[in-house]
């Protein structure tokens, strides 16, 4: 039975995420991908290239520095970046602040 709760977990978070990409004006659904299927993202969106992976779990250990971060960011936006040894750079951020980050990257990028 935990194996049919933990698929039923996993449709909800992606039904989730699409739901929060969607209010950021981002098109997206889930793709109800076949098991066994390589290369077939969780959600499908607009964007073309993207290729979007949710995870949903009761605790993910890497939350505890973006806790950090946000208590020390001030009225900054606070992101992480981190990587495990031999790892590739990864870098956190509130989903809902995805936005202002692409904001000012592009501001950025202007001048």
């Amino acid at each position: 039975m935990s194996g049919l709760k933990s698929r039923n977990k996993g449709k909800q978070g992606e039904r989730e995420a699409a739901e929060l990409l969607r209010s950021m004006g981002i098109n997206a659904r889930r793709s109800q991908q076949f098991s066994g299927q390589g290369e077939t993202a969780d959600l499908i969106t607009d964007l073309e290239g993207l290729h979007v992976e949710v995870k949903r779990y009761a605790r993910i250990g890497a939350t505890k520095y973006m806790h950090q971060a946000k208590e020390d960011a001030g009225n900054g936006l606070p992101i992480v970046i981190m990587r495990e040894d031999r790892g590739e750079w990864l870098i956190m951020l509130e989903a809902t602040k995805l936005t202002e980050l692409a904001r000012l990257v592009s501001e950025h990028l202007k001048t």
